[in-house]
């Protein structure tokens, strides 16, 4: 035998011990940074998809000499470039539905006009294309198939919002969207067209470049295409109920004060939370066709991630606020086609004052952007 032969010698307990306490400080910190990492990703997507949203408001208009409607009828040459003869004229589809075939969507379009089609000929159930969900059967009247209203779209969808690819919790099945339309800065019955209105002081929806049962032409944005929002995030909630902010709407009759301010919406906010119950049957972003604002509009009365507040509880007006689960603020799309991040403490002017029909927004900074006529300049944002 050898006896020179070295002996190995194997790790004590302790150094043993020292390795794993060493690899774990080490996970600990690349953690926060690949979560990081991650992030940044998932918002660079949500970037591109509002970069997609804006320039395809800018196709829209070449092709059709004018804007999208924020509300209206799909297929109808009687809705184009004026509104209806009363609220439930306006039709129901946002947007993002009429911009469709310029985001590489015509097959779904096509699917909806089909849909509508039939609607204005006399078959009203299909006014709401989304109510046909009947026990589990994407079928309307007839047997047609409806199965394009449930579908997830991608191009619709924020990955930093963990609830986008559910179903919708309201009953209807329908896919979500993150990427809600701007309706300026107005409150008082923002979900209707300014000559539903017989009181000077309620004509204040059409503040925004998109419009109900209208579709303008780009002059319309007398601020300057680069002075006008098009788009932001919206955020939709796991499930109806609660007191968390994000993606619930909450009852506040107190914005009403025989004008409308959004004040008392922001006064539930307590922190993350409200001081108060969300509605049960909510539906911030839950239906990616809906045009109503509380659905898939935003407007420019208090800052990113606010709460967003229904007066009445239905859908008639309300604070739209934008959200997003990005840290500090959201994405914002311009009219000229430029993304930018909008921080939440973007200056809001005074959350009391009463909405105006014309003229500067009392909403500081935040309410000049989502003005399309306001008559702000450039240089006083």
């Amino acid at each position: 035998m050898n006896n020179n032969l070295k002996q190995t010698r194997g790790f004590t307990l302790v150094e043993l011990l020292v390795v794993i306490a060493i690899i774990g400080i080490l996970i600990g910190l690349l953690l926060p940074a690949v979560q990081a990492a991650r992030e940044a990703a998932r918002r660079m997507q949500c970037t591109n998809n509002l970069k997609q949203l804006a320039l395809a408001v800018q196709n829209y208009h070449d092709s059709q000499r004018g804007l999208p409607a924020a509300r209206a009828l799909l297929g109808d040459s009687g809705y184009t470039h004026h509104h209806g003869n009363n609220g439930g004229a306006k039709g129901p589809f946002g947007t993002v539905v009429f911009l469709m075939p310029y985001i590489e969507l015509q097959p779904t379009y096509t699917q909806l006009l089909n849909i509508t089609s039939r609607a204005q000929h006399g078959d009203n159930n299909l006014q709401h294309p989304w109510l046909g969900w009947i026990n589990g059967s994407a079928t309307g009247p007839d047997g047609m198939d409806i199965t394009c209203v449930y579908q997830t779209i991608s191009a619709f969808i924020c990955p930093s919002d963990g609830n986008a690819k559910m179903k919708s919790t309201d009953g209807h099945q329908t896919g979500r969207l993150n990427y809600v339309s701007c309706r300026g800065d107005s409150l008082w019955n923002n979900e209707r067209h300014p000559e539903d209105e017989s009181g000077a002081a309620a004509k204040t929806a059409h503040r925004g470049v998109f419009r109900i049962g209208e579709f303008p032409e780009m002059s319309v944005a007398s601020d300057g295409t680069s002075n006008t929002l098009v788009f932001s995030e919206g955020l939709s909630a796991a499930q109806s109920g609660g007191r968390s902010i994000k993606g619930q709407i909450f009852t506040v009759n107190s914005m009403y004060n025989g004008n409308s301010r959004p004040g008392p919406c922001l006064a539930i906010k307590n922190g993350e939370e409200a001081t108060q119950d969300a509605l049960t049957a909510a539906w911030r972003c839950q239906r990616w066709l809906d045009g109503q604002v509380l659905v898939q509009g935003f407007n420019t009365v208090l800052a990113p991630n606010s709460p967003v507040c229904s007066y009445s509880g239905d859908n008639v007006w309300g604070v739209a606020s934008p959200q997003s689960n990005h840290s500090g603020g959201v994405n914002a799309a311009r009219l000229d086609g430029s993304v930018f991040f909008v921080s939440d403490t973007i200056d809001c002017g005074d959350s009391y004052a009463n909405a105006v029909t014309s003229g500067k927004s009392p909403y500081g900074v935040w309410g000049a952007l989502g003005s399309a006529q306001g008559g702000e300049s450039t240089q006083s944002l």
